[in-house]
């Protein structure tokens, strides 16, 4: 009976430790709007807000030109750029179709509206011959749970009639995520920030519906007798055929007898319209992190455009940047090539390029402080190299060689031990036997002495 009530224990356990499922679908975030008939709104027509469409160019657009680089950090803190098929793919030609900007700039689209982006993998045994973005809508996640805390699950791609076209596991992905619990699904703008986003779409209809069909109530035609529905129908048609509309304001109003205009008092300027829609695109603005100057030119708190840009760089591009490099080092990389300091890096200084008299005044100061050579200065400013390369350096600098521990000064022409701070020069000059100096020294020295000598004798 032992023996057999051990088997009905691990069946029992067994079946405590079974996963639980949860099916998670992209295509499925909506927004519904607050007045009329509750449609639903797409992210199409999230993209049709000013705010909403100037910041997803903005940001999708800045990161898509930015050049993405493999580099290496040996065993000594020396970092080196790495020429690699991979790093073709995600700036140049990532499929035989997109290229690399268009790649990059829907990459951070999806990951900005819907939290995501998943990107397969084409491999031929451990190289990487292809990257294909999947569209996010058609996207579906089952996740498996397993004893309350490990994760796993299976990306698949739905087609409208519900079926699955593909299935893949996390592994043959690129998974960039925003904000995840579980390292396989999260949420973008368009669920996390959708009352903001339906405030905007109903004060644009309302605005719209104002100015093309007069939809504001403005005033009120009373009549002196009654009249009959057929009357009033009559009446309204042709009333909003001749003064309803943005094309048909300021027309003189001219009543039959026995009817009076009363107007009332609640125009756009009294319901503070204008002042709704500023403070609706500053809260888009800050929805996605980025200087409100940047999509509204009356909003400028800063001097210049660099600190817009640095503000622009810090705050919200570094953070999706640093994200999409993770994903790349996870998944691009090999585990021999993690271990042996390989990983991903973005080039984010061209961000930071203002005016052409700002660019040549940073390289020129770097040229100056020995930072970098001429001909990387040139090249800085596509300009082709010199034939021989130089660094310019100050003859009032003092060299130190942290290999020998030893300090030049070319302004002196001596080297200096700082342990034994005398002269290398001037003491190999004077241990030097065949030096001039030091045989009129010892000359010199010869005559005293004999002077000595004839004194003594005298």
């Amino acid at each position: 009976m032992g023996f057999l009530d051990r088997f009905k224990k691990s069946s029992s356990s067994s079946s405590s430790e079974q996963r639980s499922q949860e099916d998670f679908r992209y295509g499925s975030f909506s927004i519904t709007s607050f007045f009329g008939d509750g449609s639903q709104v797409t992210e199409e027509q999230a993209m049709k807000i000013p705010a909403v469409a100037s910041s997803v160019e903005l940001i999708t657009s800045s990161i898509a030109q930015l050049p993405i680089y493999l580099y290496k950090e040996n065993e000594k803190g020396e970092v080196i750029k790495v020429d690699d098929r991979r790093v073709f793919l995600l700036n140049n030609e990532p499929n035989e179709l997109v290229n690399g900007y268009n790649f990059k700039k829907h990459l951070v689209k999806d990951y900005l509206l819907y939290g995501a982006s998943y990107t397969k993998i084409e491999r031929v045994r451990n190289d990487v011959i292809a990257l294909y973005q999947l569209p996010i809508r058609e996207i579906s996640v089952t996740k498996y749970k397993k004893d309350g805390y490990k994760y796993s699950a299976k990306i698949s791609l739905i087609n409208q009639q519900g079926n699955k076209d593909a299935e893949f596991s996390p592994d043959e992905l690129i998974i960039v995520l925003k904000d995840s619990k579980d390292g396989i699904t999260s949420s973008g703008v368009l669920k996390n920030n959708s009352d903001t986003f339906l405030l905007a779409l109903d004060e644009q209809n309302y605005t719209q519906g104002i100015l093309k069909n007069g939809a504001l109530p403005v005033g009120v035609l009373k009549a002196t007798s009654r009249l009959t529905q057929n009357a009033i129908d009559r009446l309204r048609a042709s009333f909003e055929n001749l003064y309803s509309g943005a094309k048909k304001a300021g027309k003189t109003l001219i009543l039959e007898e026995g009817l009076d205009y009363n107007p009332i008092s609640m125009k756009p300027n009294e319901m503070d319209l204008t002042n709704s829609r500023k403070n609706t695109l500053s809260d888009i603005s800050r929805i996605f992190n980025i200087p409100e100057s940047m999509i509204n030119a009356y909003a400028n708190k800063y001097a210049s455009n660099e600190q817009n840009n640095i503000y622009f760089l810090q705050y919200c591009i570094s953070p999706i940047v640093t994200a999409i490099e993770g994903a790349l080092d996870k998944n691009l990389l090999l585990e021999s090539e993690k271990e042996r300091g390989y990983y991903f890096r973005f080039d984010t200084s061209e961000i930071l390029r203002t005016t052409e008299k700002e660019k040549i005044e940073t390289i020129a100061t770097a040229m100056k402080e020995g930072l970098i050579s001429i001909s990387e200065a040139r090249s800085k400013i596509d300009m082709p190299p010199l034939d021989v390369d130089y660094f310019t350096w100050s003859l009032g600098s003092i060299f130190y060689n942290p290999k020998t521990n030893e300090m030049t000064i070319p302004n002196m022409g001596v080297t200096i031990d700082p342990d034994n701070p005398i002269p290398q020069n001037n003491q190999q000059q004077s241990d030097d036997p065949n030096n001039e100096q030091t045989q009129q020294t010892e000359e010199d020295e010869g005559d005293q002495n004999k002077n000595k000598g004839d004194s003594k004798e005298v």
